[in-house]
């Protein structure tokens, strides 16, 4: 099977390095690890990985160390995590609002004493208490001549201003003692665009001077860094002792497309080479509010120093390049029988995901088509956006009603969405049993998650009868979504049904009934409405100006005729696809098996492949061409 064994070098960095996790911090610690550790999307929890190279903290494993609390101060907005090591003890920095007033930020501090701090649990300090009580945020922790000292980020409603940045000593690391100061304000016009900010201090020492970098403004495309240094010798409560550049350090690069770079930290990579970790988006416009947009990416660059000794951080690196995929996509490692694949971002794991039926093609002793009965949903996991896929899991289902309760149920072509809420949305096909024939009843199961993998049954649709297969479902307005599925009693014809909420659903009529066809799949790319179904001689294609009336587009059929790549050279079937803004990918699976028709009944007639192609728009129709390369870096910004 083709593999991408080492998805970075040893001195690449893959930009973005993590999807999806914003004011990132790196700590490299004495252990040869690497620590990655940043804000997540939705700001309930603190995650944290750890690798033994930076480039490997984007393959690393992610573990949820802590959640917000239910009720009271903790429960809401957890922003800006800091990892310290700090008297041989970890120790992390946060803000946090309450759980029912989510604009009362405060800071609290975590520690652990376990030598590694993915390990054991966390205990809780408690608020680090300033010397008034206000909103505040961004705290970091600076250590010169013997001293230790907390720099943070708060409010002063009598100066009228969103932050400024603040430094105090401490007397441990969850308590602060003695006088403050004031370091910097927004003062300069470009700190000032939208609201009056200062914030997300982070410190390098060189050349006998401190440097402290900080970001301005609103989490926009305006957010940039600015730069304060002193001496060393100086003394560092005093803020004569500090100088601040009149101009921005770091910012927008209109030529990268990369926009609002910011909120940053330090760290060196394994040759010891200085590095500016920060987030940033690669799109200029937002369509929500800013805080709202997930899509702020850790990223991480080299940068130099000038010969007069300051930082020069350069402009921010573009995105690097889309990889080409795998060839066969993915193979499944238990039965080698993946098929009917349906591909969406996990948020939480900052990943995509690829749910897909797991034939068991390689169990042996099973008759008739039993080998496509008895078959669970598996998971595979992309690390790459896209390029590459292993095996992560199996959907896991809870709470099935006792007439679906049965010794060896099938699961078919799972149809998986992310619903208003946050919640996601399974349609999954379900047959009571293992069995020699296609004479059984199958029903399409509603499903729901908050995680992607365990799944709380919600109901059975009551559809147009008890033969139903493979739901597709697309929003077609703010309450309004339409479910396609395969009706086995009228012809294998395509019906359809409409709901205003995703549980209750009103079963309607036909929708295309020219040709069989099950698996369809329903997008909207280039002004249009598309369908394409699996016809078995390659896939039908649909197209509609209003997602009821489809007029079937002429010709052969996308992928009716073998490619020449590894496993593709036989017809390809039960397609997702995922549309990334200009681009469309299709994904689908093959039998290569099939290609030899002197192969008898066995594992390698029934093994299973996914494949991936780009899909093409030309003089209103869809194409793709299997045999050319198929570049992919799938883009979470679209699956919102």
């Amino acid at each position: 099977m083709a593999s991408t064994l080492n998805l970075f070098s040893e001195n690449e960095y893959p930009n973005p390095l993590i999807l999806q996790r914003a004011d990132p911090w790196i700590h490299k610690h004495e252990d040869g690890y690497y620590y990655f550790i940043a804000t997540a999307p939705q700001y309930l929890r603190i995650e944290l990985r750890r690798a033994k190279t930076i480039a490997g903290l984007a393959t690393a494993e992610p573990k949820t160390i802590w959640e917000a609390h239910e009720t009271g101060i903790m429960g809401n907005h957890i922003w800006a995590p800091e990892l310290h090591f700090l008297d041989g003890k970890w120790y992390i920095y946060f803000a946090a609002g309450d759980a029912d007033e989510k604009w009362r930020i405060r800071m609290y501090a975590l520690e652990n004493e376990a030598a590694n701090p993915l390990q054991d649990s966390w205990v809780e300090k408690g608020e680090i208490k300033t010397a008034w009580d206000d909103f505040a945020l961004d705290a970091t922790i600076l250590e010169n001549k013997g001293k230790r000292y907390y720099v943070w980020a708060q409010m002063d409603r009598e100066m009228g201003v969103n932050s400024n940045i603040y430094i105090s000593e401490m007397e441990n690391p969850w308590t602060l003692k003695g006088p403050y100061a004031m370091l910097t304000t927004a003062q300069f016009s470009w700190e000032q665009m939208k609201y009056k900010v200062n914030e997300g201090p982070a410190f390098i020492k060189r050349n006998g001077k401190i440097f402290m970098t900080y970001s301005v403004n609103a989490t926009d495309r305006n957010y940039r860094m600015g730069l304060l240094w002193a001496d060393e010798d100086a003394n560092l409560l005093d803020p004569a002792s500090w100088t601040k550049s009149p101009g921005p350090v770091f910012q927008t690069s209109e030529d990268n497309g990369i926009y609002g770079p910011g909120h940053n930290g330090f760290t060196t990579d394994e040759d010891g080479n200085d590095i500016l970790v920060y987030h940033a988006r690669n799109y200029k416009d937002l369509e929500v509010d800013s805080l709202r947009d997930w899509n702020r990416h850790a990223r991480v660059k080299p940068f130099t120093w000038t010969e007069s000794g300051f930082p020069d951080f350069g402009q921010p690196q573009p995105d690097t390049p889309a990889k080409q995929a795998d060839k066969p996509l993915f193979r499944d490692p238990i039965f080698d029988g993946a098929a009917d694949p349906v591909v969406i971002w996990n948020e939480t794991r900052g990943r995509w995901w690829m749910f897909y039926t797991n034939r068991r093609a390689k169990a042996e002793g099973l008759s008739g088509v039993q080998w496509v009965h008895g078959t669970h949903i598996g998971i595979a996991e992309s690390k790459d956006q896209g390029a590459s896929w292993e095996r992560h899991s199996q959907a896991a289902i809870h709470g099935l009603p006792k007439e679906l309760q049965v010794a060896d149920p099938t699961h078919w072509a799972p149809e998986v969405i992310r619903g208003p809420k946050g919640d996601y949305h399974m349609y999954l096909t379900f047959v009571p049993g293992v069995f020699d024939n296609w004479g059984h009843p199958r029903v399409i199961v509603h499903l729901t998650s908050k995680d992607l993998e365990n799944w709380n049954y919600q109901s059975t649709l009551p559809l147009v009868n008890e033969k139903v297969i493979d739901a597709c479902v697309f929003q077609l307005g703010e309450n309004h979504w339409r479910m396609w599925y395969n009706n086995e009693l009228d012809g294998k014809s395509i019906y359809y049904a409409d709901s205003t909420d995703l549980y209750n659903w009103e079963d309607k009529t036909k929708a295309v009934g020219d040709k069989s066809g099950e698996g369809p799949k329903v997008f909207q790319w280039n002004g249009y409405y598309w369908m394409v179904t699996d016809v078995w001689s390659g896939l039908g294609v649909y197209r509609s100006d209003d997602a009821l009336n489809w007029t079937r587009q002429s010709g052969d059929n996308l992928l009716q005729h073998p490619g020449s790549g590894e496993d593709d050279g036989v017809i390809g079937g039960h397609p997702d696809v995922v549309v990334q803004g200009e681009k469309a990918y299709l994904f689908y699976f093959t039998h290569p098996g099939r290609a030899d028709k002197s192969l008898q009944d066995g594992y390698e007639l029934r093994r299973s492949s996914i494949q991936v192609v780009e899909l093409k728009f030309k003089d209103g129709r869809l194409e793709a061409d299997r045999d050319q390369p198929t570049f992919i870096k799938l883009d979470p910004r679209y699956s919102y």
